[in-house]
């Protein structure tokens, strides 16, 4: 049984075989492992509400917060007087122009609130984050004792991964404005605006494959904390030491669930999509009811998927790095069953 009250886990034959193989050192594919982490997180539902609990207490005040500063920018620059109103992508010529003008106009009133939100956002996301991954982890089973005096380790930890995050949508956006100069503003002929956008999109995913690709390290940094009990500096050695196998798995990891996040929104796309036809029967009230009900549901789905990584990481963790001596350990196999 596993600690919390929930359920027993004991006689599946999957679970048992996959724990054979990586006790027995055999070769274990990320992705297949992941498919088993998704089983077991799918039965201990108390991982997924941990995870959006902490993120929603975070990212519900924080919507709330940009919506209104939102409002505040389009009130003191509306639509009209920044020509964004006369947007139409049947005209590009026109259309770039003043998507260019509109963006000039907007840009110091985004920079000031920019820096009045971001610094504490990270800080607020450092805290909370911090303190809902730790949870996890022990709820988990894998927090050695004394895991509660790493916690500031964590909020280091986690302030890092956002500011690599934000670095990366820095990048994004510089790469995109360079193009965009070249392609749309400096042009003499009339600028190819279909384009610019598969650039836009092409562009995207790169950055969005390669911050897969790599962040890997930042997200091991907080397991090693936590189940080791490393502190800041030896938890990042030791990620950028993982070795080629366990490191080519965790990014592994990343890349599939990432592909798996895509696949979420085009499929919230879809449903959203999907009624449009009879939006004019349905109105407007019951079709904002229809973006909202989605929204949500792809936002439980990202957090399930969240859990999913997490227990993969710590699945490979325990493959690649063995058992931590004191740690409250996973239950191992016994007779071809699950014991504690």
């Amino acid at each position: 049984m596993v600690n919390g009250g929930t359920s027993p886990i004991s006689g599946n034959a999957e679970d048992a075989l996959e724990l054979k193989a990586i006790l027995a050192g055999k070769p274990v594919r990320a992705t297949q492992s992941m498919v088993g982490q998704m089983s077991r997180v799918w039965r201990r539902p108390s991982l997924t509400a941990i995870e959006i609990a902490w993120r929603w207490l975070f990212g519900i005040p924080l919507f709330f917060v940009l919506s209104d500063q939102a409002r505040q920018i389009l009130t003191q620059l509306t639509p009209e007087a920044s020509g964004l109103s006369k947007f139409d992508f049947q005209d590009p010529w026109t259309a770039a122009t003043l998507l260019d003008h509109a963006i000039h106009l907007y840009h110091p009133l985004f920079m000031a609130a920019f820096w009045k939100i971001v610094p504490v956002a990270i800080v607020l996301w450092a805290i909370v984050s911090a303190v809902g991954r730790t949870i996890l982890f022990v709820r988990m089973q894998e927090a050695t004792p004394g895991w509660q005096r790493r916690i500031p380790a964590m909020i280091l930890l986690q302030a890092i991964w956002a500011s690599a995050l934000l670095a990366a949508w820095v990048l994004w956006y510089s790469i995109l404005a360079g193009i965009a100069a070249v392609e749309i503003e400096r042009t003499s002929i009339e600028p190819d605006v279909v384009g610019y956008l598969i650039w836009v999109i092409f562009l995207s995913l790169a950055v969005y494959a390669g911050w897969a690709a790599l962040s890997w390290v930042l997200r091991l940094a907080p397991i090693l904390v936590i189940r080791e009990g490393r502190s800041l500096f030896s938890s990042l050695t030791q990620s950028l030491r993982a070795g080629w196998e366990l490191a080519s798995k965790l990014a592994e990891v990343n890349l599939v669930l990432g592909i798996v996040r895509m696949m979420l929104i085009v499929l919230a796309m879809v449903f959203c999509a999907a009624p449009l036809p009879f939006s004019d029967e349905l109105g407007v009230d019951q079709m904002h009811t229809l973006y909202k009900v989605v929204a949500v549901l792809y936002l439980l789905g990202s957090d399930y998927f969240h859990v999913v990584r997490q227990q993969s990481y710590l699945a490979l963790v325990r493959r690649y790095r063995g058992p931590v001596s004191g740690a409250v350990a996973p239950s191992a196999v016994v007779d071809g069953g699950w014991s504690r």
